[in-house]
């Protein structure tokens, strides 16, 4: 069993105190489970872990699904993606903006677990939404309307320009690789978990970029107002990260936010990402 699971908001995220990521049982892992179907983002503060200890706790929640070619790996362990940013170069400087990662897959990660190995003084939180609330505050016309619709996913137009950056290692191949391991993809508008069984909006800003069959300037509106809505605080959460903190999040059902408001001071974090499946309506 687990001890303290303490709600951070009505519609996301819960904190979990008091237990040693590296220590759990089979009991409190199907624990934690329950709980990241229930709140979609889960903290665990000031935790101790290696990169392989951040793969072996991922472990027990799925398959761990290797960075894609648009991103950076620790050199001694190629599960664990470095989240790095310096001086106001690196990934950090272009991931202010909301996002399910890697939605331009045909099979996007389960979820993704984040580990806070170095923080600035100040800043560098990271903010979640509930694509549950975002899609049950809806009109019921407005869910008639964008039930059965199909939007094509891209990572590129957003991958392009922080992989184009001078500072950026390796960029031009790392933005041929990903051209052609991931030329995108068409997912429904309205996913239905294959868990809870219950119904999110999976569109996001970075990588949803147009909607099968319409116009463009009805696909470009029918974007905006999603996007508009679904960022609304209301059905945020925010985390201020301290050194050790966990973050484990539910790519099905949750976007996030990782805020650039620390300027040239140095941010480092680990993540391991878990396989997932198709979405479907």
């Amino acid at each position: 069993m687990l001890g303290n699971v303490r709600p951070l908001t009505g519609h996301i995220g819960a904190e979990i105190a008091g237990i040693d990521l590296k220590a759990i049982g089979v009991g409190e892992a199907e624990a934690i489970h329950q709980a990241f179907l229930d709140h979609q983002v889960l903290f665990f503060p000031r935790q101790t872990m290696a990169p392989d200890d951040l793969v072996a706790f991922g472990s027990r929640f799925g398959e761990i699904d290797p960075p894609h070619g648009g991103l950076r790996h620790l050199a001694d362990h190629p599960d664990v993606m470095l989240v790095e940013t310096r001086a106001g170069a690196g990934g950090g400087k272009y991931n202010a903006i909301w996002h399910s990662d890697v939605t331009f897959d045909p099979t996007p990660p389960l979820g993704s677990i984040l580990y806070a190995v170095k923080l600035p003084d100040v800043g560098g939180d990271t903010l979640f939404a509930s694509m549950y609330a975002a899609y049950d505050a809806l009109s019921e016309r407005m869910r008639n309307m964008v039930e059965g619709l199909e939007a094509l996913h891209d990572g590129i137009p957003d991958f392009r320009p922080y992989l184009l950056d001078p500072t950026t290692p390796d960029g031009p191949e790392r933005l041929r690789k990903l051209k052609q391991q991931h030329p995108g993809c068409v997912h429904p508008v309205v996913r239905r978990h294959p868990k809870t069984g219950r119904k999110a909006l999976f569109v996001n800003r970075a990588f949803t970029v147009d909607i099968m069959g319409v116009n463009r300037i009805e696909s470009r509106n029918i974007l905006n107002f999603l996007f508009e809505h679904i960022e609304q605080p209301t059905f945020q959460v925010r985390w201020h990260w301290n050194q050790g903190d966990v973050a484990m999040w539910d790519n099905r059902c949750a976007l996030h936010y990782a805020s650039m408001d620390y300027g040239d001071a140095h941010r480092v974090l680990h993540r391991v990402t878990l396989k997932g499946d198709r979405p479907a309506a």
